[in-house]
């Protein structure tokens, strides 16, 4: 269906042409205020040039309402005296409506004085002139028509203006809101993953100074012995091995400090498997129903770290975010593509932290910093409900690309 035209929007001096053009008709046609014909032509032309004088001041009624709506104010009278310009009425209407929209409060309540006063001295007025009850009634009737009727109808249209306003800032502040609250999402991930990434760098560090240890006392011990091509020869073997274990792990750790600029301090235990027992009975301590299942073939230093932290951090999530109680599966086995971790607990229904401390079992960074750790060696990792529960898997392969 075609839309129709919309009809143009008249400017101030648009409307006043037009309230002149109207004045001069009624005028023209002989109608007035009092109901007495315009008779004359000194009369017609003191008429229309009032008429002019009040369309000519209400072209500046936004920028000067009060300065306008004394100008229509005064010819209206002056217009009374002399039959009165149904012209002129229109122009006095539309001021007290422009002074009401844009006036302040302060400027609003001296007009509403105003107009009170004179509504009501409307009807005593004609009293006092002699006039009766039905004609004392009938003032205060065109007075409430002619000088509150457009302040009523301004107030309303001023009052929507004034909602639309704030709703389209109430909008525009929710916006600014969700943004910053996104910005602030994202530099706590980047936070996160620089943090979980120097904390893979300095347990790296210590795995490969303690296998820089071993190659150095190998190397001491045959060079401060007698030549002997057995012993020498196992020294060297040892020497090999330490250094090809240590190749892997700086590998690692380059794979690791990509795209990490920031260097952190402190200092992390390289902690593995080994001390899941231990990481257990921390979580066991503080409520949690923890059930383990740890199968896993000797694993590299930095892939046995990654999986204990992992299993770390998922457990600090249980036990702030699970229900106090809940059962925990913990699974640690050789899968395809290498070594599985797997922690199942119940689903989150709220932070604990409000109803006590979380057990100090990890730096409960959360995902973020257990889907950094994985994929820094090439693994893989996720989390999410399945099965009415909360599961967290990664799969950490035995051998990183690039340290083959």
């Amino acid at each position: 269906m075609p839309r129709l035209p919309r009809l143009p929007r008249l400017d101030d001096r648009g409307v006043a042409v037009a309230y002149l053009a109207v004045g001069l008709l009624l005028h023209g046609v002989g109608l007035s205020v009092t109901g007495a014909p315009v008779t004359g032509a000194a009369a017609w032309w003191l008429h229309a040039g009032l008429l002019l004088v009040a369309c000519g001041a209400l072209t500046a009624k936004r920028r000067h309402p009060v300065v306008v709506l004394l100008v229509a104010a005064t010819t209206c009278v002056a217009g009374l005296a002399i039959g009165g310009s149904l012209g002129l009425l229109l122009v006095l209407v539309d001021a007290l409506y422009t002074a009401e929209v844009h006036l302040r409060p302060r400027g609003r309540r001296g007009l509403h004085a105003v107009v009170g006063t004179l509504t009501a001295a409307a009807p005593v007025t004609v009293w006092v002139l002699g006039g009766g009850l039905r004609d004392g009634l009938a003032a205060a009737l065109q007075a409430v028509a002619v000088l509150v009727t457009p302040l009523w109808w301004g107030s309303d249209v001023r009052s929507r203006t004034e909602l639309a306003t704030s709703e389209a800032q109430r909008a525009d502040l929710t916006r600014a809101h969700a943004a910053d609250a996104a910005r602030i999402a994202d530099l706590d991930r980047a936070a996160a993953v620089r943090e979980e990434r120097a904390s893979m760098a300095r347990d790296l560090h210590d795995v490969v100074a303690s296998r820089l240890s071993a190659i150095a006392i190998h190397a001491e011990a045959a060079l401060s012995a007698p030549p002997d091509a057995g012993r020498d020869r196992a020294a060297l073997t040892a020497v090999r091995a330490e250094s090809v274990a240590s190749l892997a792990e700086m590998r690692s750790m380059i794979l690791v400090l990509r795209g990490a600029a920031e260097e952190a301090t402190g200092a992390t235990a390289a902690a593995g498997l080994d001390r899941l027992d231990d990481l257990v009975a921390t979580a066991r301590a503080h409520g949690l129903d923890v059930r383990v299942s740890a199968d896993a073939p000797a694993l590299p230093a930095v892939v046995d770290h990654a999986a204990y932290r992992i299993a770390r951090e998922a457990l600090t999530n249980a036990a702030a975010h699970g229900t106090a109680g809940g059962r925990v599966d913990v699974r640690v086995a050789a899968g395809e593509g290498g070594v599985e971790v797997e922690v199942l607990s119940a689903l989150p229904t709220g932070d604990r932290r409000a109803a006590g401390p979380a057990p100090a079992l990890g730096s409960a960074t959360g995902l973020v910093s257990m889907a950094e750790r994985a994929r820094s060696l090439g693994g893989r990792f996720a989390a999410g409900p399945q099965d009415g529960r909360w599961r967290v898997h990664a799969v950490l392969p035995l051998e990183q690309e690039g340290a083959r």
